[in-house]
């Protein structure tokens, strides 16, 4: 790998962190940050062949984008809910509570999606030596879920860090798993993925122990 890619992976990994630290905060200004590091991850998956990882940055920048609204709704209603000084007790983050109907149909999706890309990539992404066996499949798969968490957590639902915990340990076997097969693999991302999954486990005590319910 060369110093060119080495540091525009480090930086997509830096960016990375703020955000999923924001992210644990559920501070609005993780989607910016979440943006940027969409557009660096854009080079690196691309430049390593891990075409779904690459494609679905794109959806983050959309997601991102739609999260900035769908989180400034939550906020006011939060405040007509809440008087300011119980909106600000204890830190509180804001939640909503999971909607079944709209869970089982993103689910449901979520499933066709993952299907039709194995499918798809398991024919055009071009395997490298010393890949993860079925790396067209981890890929899709890894995609396919973190699109399904990302919508679930522009709804605020806190079930999307279950979701979360699951893309990152895969994540986390995707990447490292060439080091130790002769193959390049991706450390730096590996490492941010890792961050990930410690980083979960935080949101997911905050956004269930330290929460108030927002009713829609």
């Amino acid at each position: 790998m060369t110093v060119f890619w080495t540091i525009i992976e480090i930086l997509a990994m830096a960016f990375g962190v703020v955000y999923v630290v924001l992210e644990v905060r559920k501070s609005q200004s993780m989607w910016y940050f979440m943006i940027v590091a969409s557009l660096l991850n854009i080079l690196v998956y691309f430049h390593n062949h891990f075409a779904a990882m690459g494609l679905i940055q794109f959806y983050y920048i959309v997601s991102s984008i739609y999260g900035i609204r769908t989180w400034a709704r939550v906020r006011k209603d939060a405040q007509q809910q809440f008087s300011e000084n119980e909106a600000a007790k204890a830190g509180k983050v804001e939640v909503r509570r999971l909607n079944p109907k709209r869970a089982l149909i993103s689910s449901a999706i979520a499933v066709a999606g993952f299907v039709a890309l194995a499918i798809l990539f398991t024919r055009i992404v071009k395997v490298q030596p010393g890949d993860i066996p079925g790396k067209p499949v981890w890929d899709a798969a890894v995609a396919v879920l973190s699109m399904l968490a990302t919508y679930w957590l522009s709804q605020s639902w806190r079930e999307q860090w279950l979701i979360w915990i699951v893309v990152n340990v895969a994540a986390v076997i995707m990447f490292v798993y060439p080091f130790f097969h002769g193959g390049e693999g991706l450390l730096w991302m590996g490492l941010l993925y890792v961050i990930y999954i410690v980083s979960c486990i935080v949101g997911l005590r905050n956004w269930y122990f330290r929460s108030v319910i927002i009713e829609e």
